[in-house]
């Protein structure tokens, strides 16, 4: 899964809040601390020289329907990081000036109806994705699959089955996509987008297709506190899967 974050944004539909730096100093609150999507979006931060230890952080529900509260098993990673009092929802804190930015992987319901009282922080989320995109070139990876080492001992050649398959996918569900055969208004138009980019593959897998990508999360994660070191990439993925069609 992949995925640009400048789109899990919100702020209130009357902040003067534009861009990450307009953020330095703010009350935001995070629907999860150490889960990838927001280190991603927190790294939104940073590359625009924001320091995040600026920012007073909150963690709690998104609305009163969602789910998750914390993920954090109820032990503070932070001193800088608070749970939402009396568990009211942070749209609520949002739209009542007590936050001024949430990050969250999903809109909350009623988000577009021009009476929420909320609005993305990108006045342009896709001309930001697409620069993001240009000068990275990668899109932020959100999950990595993981096999059991007992189910590697029994069949050693797992990761690359799965891995041939989980490609194989993907590549008839683009192929599918393009020829329209999903009908999701306007799609031919997202894919006009990113081929204005000119990246070609915007799902590559394998190590050596994402080291830019992994070096660049290991180094976030870092400077949020999530871990104390940048382990190299070969203690993370210790396995040597060479061939035709392998993934690497």
């Amino acid at each position: 899964m992949r995925g640009f974050r400048h789109r899990c944004i919100i702020v209130a539909q009357s902040s003067a809040a534009a861009s990450p730096t307009d953020l330095a100093g703010a009350r935001i609150g995070v629907t999860g601390w150490p889960d990838s999507g927001n280190t991603w979006t927190r790294a939104l931060l940073t590359e625009a020289g924001v320091d995040l230890a600026s920012v007073e952080w909150t963690v709690g529900r998104l609305t009163a329907e969602h789910p998750i509260t914390d993920r954090f098993d109820g032990v503070v990673p932070r001193s800088d990081l608070t749970v939402t009092t009396n568990d009211v929802p942070m749209v609520d804190l949002l739209t009542s000036g007590r936050l001024d930015a949430v990050f969250t992987p999903f809109l909350p319901p009623g988000f577009q109806r021009p009476d929420s009282g909320m609005r993305l922080l990108f006045d342009n989320v896709t001309r930001e994705e697409q620069a993001f995109l240009r000068q990275h070139g990668y899109v932020p990876g959100i999950h990595v699959l993981a096999v059991r080492a007992e189910a590697l001992t029994a069949e050693p050649t797992l990761p690359a089955e799965l891995g041939c398959m989980f490609r194989q996918s993907e590549q008839i569900a683009a192929a599918r996509h393009r020829k329209l055969l999903d009908v999701t208004p306007w799609l031919s138009t997202a894919f006009e987008a990113l081929d204005a980019t000119g990246c070609q593959d915007p799902n590559r897998i394998g190590i050596d297709a994402n080291r830019t990508m992994l070096h660049d999360f290991i180094g976030h994660m870092r400077l949020q506190g999530l871990i104390s070191d940048e382990p190299a990439l070969n203690e993370l993925f210790p396995l040597d899967l060479s061939g035709e069609g392998e993934m690497r």
